[in-house]
């Protein structure tokens, strides 16, 4: 017998042959290794036997224990430190066999619970190893020292060869199996997470297959507070389930902490070996968790939560673990946040319906083509029509056509997706108008498109319109005549009175211009109402511009004095004539210096300029105030819009209104601008008179 070729007797040759066939007809991994480990103690006489298997990284997937011909339970406990610091992690590494016959003499030998320090016994331990690539390790201790022979050792071996292969089959076998249940584990869980969108329902059922597919004691889910940063447990289902709800985590924290802030799954099968293990919840809930598995829930590169599963059953992780792991996961990021949405739209759905039904104003939904097709109760109220009667109508139907844009449809703007506002009437059952303001823009949503009618009663805006025309009309019969009678009389006291007594000129021509001032407001309100109904006759004749600009300044000009404002004429030598009414242009001019010195503090400039060329004229009136925001420079020019700011002048907010009519009835534009340093420039165009 040579040290490479081991004799093996008759008996050895037929125990082989028939541990091979034992071996060749067993398919499943777990009874194969226990077939294994039982065939080889009775054929060498081992008191303890084991089969340790692993994985590419060297990690238990499975193992056996066989004492007296016992199997034993928790083989991790007691083979787990042979297999880290011991005989059988030796064998592993270094892929040889090895044989001890003294184990108290080896320092390669860990004892195992069920051995004494120092005790001495012989082992023999052969390491499985198919295409180069360690598989496990089969450890077999006797109670005597030296008791294995070379033929023992040759026999161990090539049961050890055989073995590989059959290994190698069974987990390849045991692999597909686990794949092809992974894969019919995430179809069902799919199929079980469409049959809701009911959060809480989900979460359950989430964690209801993780239980069942991975072999978990507990499993758990955790959702992000982003506020907070932090993970709250939501849902919890096995052992001390109830314990864990609403318990947090920051990120970073724990296995799942490290989980949600990496967005990395992970499996650790021993937690006591894990720095990042977090033990608060165990000593909180009375729970031992043994090994984790953790994946990220996310959602369009969003991190939703965390799944967690507790303590999978021995043998149970392997490969496709991770893999199955991470398809759950996937599908609850998708369950989730379509689950997340599903509430948000509902709750957004609810809360319009409560806004629509409950609005303090008229809301009508039409189609494309205005038929309503729903209304809410102030509608209905409003109207006189129930909201059935209503349903089917179209809006031309409930509103004065030839007010508002109504007569000119705004359908076609509507539909192309241009927001209206406008004014119109609306016809109530007993044919009442009632004016309303509209606002209607077109919605889309996922479903449907239309378009939202918002009514506005106006009534009360009407009315008080109505007032302020009363007391136009009232202004301009009953005050004008007075006033000018009162204008003559102090002009024709001034001219009775000496020159020399300046004290009562000086009173006089106070009073006059004050006179004049309100005589000029009178008519501007006169011609204000005229323009806007479009019935102001303008006495037009050819005038020099520059002449009603100087008359402007000199009527001004003492006002200005008054406020301590240099106001500058800075009109060039020559300006072209222009063909206007010359009363409206100048108080028109006026009234832009007398604005302009309104607002500019003492010790400011007001210039006024002008230019012309072939087509029209130009004048400027600018100040040195506190400007005008941009937002308002076109509204100033309404009627009663004025700027609302901290000690500025009173006013009734007309004289820009006029303005804007005047020029505007003349042919010309009004505008205003920021002046280059400070204040405000205002300018009007007026055409030129070609010959």
């Amino acid at each position: 017998m040579t040290s490479n070729t081991p004799q093996v007797d008759r008996d050895h040759l037929e125990l082989l042959y028939h541990i091979s066939r034992e071996l060749s007809n067993r398919i499943d991994l777990r009874e194969l290794i226990e077939r294994i480990l039982n065939l080889t103690c009775e054929s060498v006489g081992a008191e303890t036997g084991s089969l340790i298997l692993v994985n590419e990284a060297f990690q238990i997937y499975d193992a056996a224990l066989f004492i007296n011909g016992s199997l034993v339970s928790d083989t991790g406990t007691q083979l787990g430190p042979q297999l880290d610091r011991g005989l059988a992690g030796w064998v592993l590494r270094q892929k040889q066999l090895a044989v001890v016959p003294d184990t108290a003499a080896d320092p390669r030998w860990q004892p195992t619970p069920t051995t004494k320090l120092g005790q001495s016994k012989s082992a023999l331990a052969a390491p499985l190893i198919y295409a180069d690539r360690p598989q496990g390790v089969l450890t077999l201790v006797h109670p005597q020292p030296r008791h294995f022979t070379e033929d023992n050792v040759a026999l161990v071996r090539a049961i050890a060869e055989q073995a590989s292969v059959s290994v190698e089959n069974a987990r390849l076998l045991r692999e597909s199996r686990r794949q092809t249940q992974a894969m019919r584990s995430l179809v069902e869980t799919a199929q079980m997470l469409g049959s809701t969108l009911d959060p809480n329902k989900l979460l359950q059922l989430l964690l209801e297959q993780a239980l069942d597919h991975l072999h978990l004691e507990a499993a758990s889910i955790a959702l992000m507070d982003t506020g907070r940063q932090e993970l709250v447990f939501q849902m919890a289902v096995g052992t001390s389930a109830d314990k864990m709800l609403g318990m947090r985590l920051k990120l970073g924290q724990g296995i799942a902490g490290w989980v949600a802030q990496n967005r990395q799954p992970i499996i650790v099968p021993d937690v006591r070996y894990d720095p990042r293990f977090f033990g608060e919840f165990d000593n909180l809930t009375g729970f031992r968790t043994r090994s984790v598995l953790c994946a990220p829930i996310q959602f369009e590169g969003y991190l939703l939560g965390i799944i967690e599963g507790i303590n999978p059953a021995p043998g149970t992780l392997d490969r496709n673990t991770l893999p199955l792991l991470s398809g759950i996961s996937s599908l609850a990021g998708n369950a989730i946040a379509h689950a997340q949405q599903f509430s948000f739209t509902e709750a957004v759905k609810d809360r319009f319906a409560g806004l629509f039904e409950d609005g303090i104003d008229p809301i009508f939904i039409t189609d494309l083509a205005g038929k309503i097709i729903d209304a809410n109760h102030k509608a209905a109220v409003t109207l006189g029509y129930s909201r059935a009667e209503l349903v089917g109508m179209s809006m031309r139907q409930i509103h004065r056509v030839t007010t508002g844009l109504l007569g000119s449809s705004p359908m076609p703007d509507l539909v192309s997706g241009i927001e209206r506002a406008f004014v119109t009437r609306l016809t109530t059952r007993d044919n009442v108008d009632i004016p309303v303001e509209v606002h209607a823009k077109r919605i889309r949503t996922p479903d449907l498109e239309f378009i939202q009618w918002i009514e506005r009663d106006i009534t009360e805006r009407v009315q008080m319109e109505e007032m302020r025309e009363d007391l136009t009309a009232m202004i301009f019969h009953d005050l004008r005549s007075p006033l000018g009678n009162m204008i003559s009389s102090l002009a024709m006291l001034q001219q009775s009175l000496p020159l020399e007594d300046e004290m009562s000129q000086s009173l006089l021509s106070i009073a006059v211009r004050s006179g004049q001032h309100l005589s000029r407001l009178v008519d501007s309100l006169l011609d204000l109402k005229r323009l806007e109904g479009g019935k102001a006759v303008l006495n037009k004749e050819d005038v020099l511009l520059a002449q009603l600009a100087n008359d402007a300044i000199q009527q001004v000009q003492s006002t200005a004095q008054g406020k301590g404002i240099a106001l500058k004429n800075d009109l060039p030598a020559w300006l072209p004539s222009v063909r206007v009414d010359a009363d409206m242009i100048r108080r028109v001019i006026i009234n832009l210096i007398e604005n302009a010195v309104k607002y500019t503090p003492g010790s400011g400039t007001v210039t006024v300029t002008a230019r012309g060329d072939s087509n029209e004229a130009v004048v400027s009136i600018a100040d040195t105030g506190p400007g005008i925001p941009e937002s308002e420079r076109t509204r100033i020019f309404d009627k009663f819009a004025r700027i609302q700011r901290i000690g500025a002048p009173k006013g009734l907010g007309l004289g820009l209104a006029f303005c804007r009519l005047a020029v505007e009835a003349h042919g010309g534009r009004i505008w205003v601008e920021p002046a280059p340093k400070q204040g405000s420039v205002f300018n009007f165009t007026l055409p030129i008179q070609r010959q």
